[in-house]
């Protein structure tokens, strides 16, 4: 697969299986044990928390390969969304992938008429709070939780 790159497409009801390993590897690498079984659900009411037009749920696919995820769904009422499920795997970090997934959600969520995304997100994926910092994401708060968040948002009127 070398100098391949992936596409980015929507979920597929077939790529759950594959989705689902790739978020438990991820969590075990960075030290949580199986706690997907919000994952799980949201996997399993894809078409109830990602479809329509305000919400989505896309991977990245390398050679029939799902080495990559990102979705975006409402927050609340208002004009606020929220990013979901931005994982990689870890033999594709570093190559853009990331930003690209992160791009493709942003352009959504413009798309769609939100005004600002929201998102939680471990400490310990240092890496990640690098690319929202990059990306113009404001740390609002850091939580004393299980998962040890911190929480960001963007103005995307800006």
């Amino acid at each position: 697969m070398t100098g391949a790159v992936a596409r980015i497409r929507v979920l597929e009801p077939a790529d759950v299986p594959a989705v689902t390993q790739l978020v438990v590897e991820v969590l075990g690498e960075f030290g949580f044990t199986a706690q997907v079984g919000g994952v799980e659900r949201d996997l399993h009411e894809m078409r109830e928390r990602y479809g329509g037009t305000t919400s989505g749920f896309w991977v990245a696919d390398l050679a029939g390969v799902v080495v990559g995820t990102v979705a975006i769904r409402p927050k609340d009422e208002g004009r606020t969304c929220e990013l979901k499920r931005l994982y990689v795997r870890p033999d594709q970090r570093g190559t853009g992938l990331g930003q690209r997934l992160y791009a493709h959600a942003e352009t959504f969520a413009r798309s769609a008429g939100y005004e600002r995304i929201w998102l939680d997100s471990s400490r310990r994926f240092a890496r990640a709070h690098r690319l929202y910092e990059r990306n113009g994401f404001v740390l609002l708060e850091s939580l004393h939780n299980d998962w040890e968040d911190d929480v960001f948002e963007k103005d995307l009127r800006k």
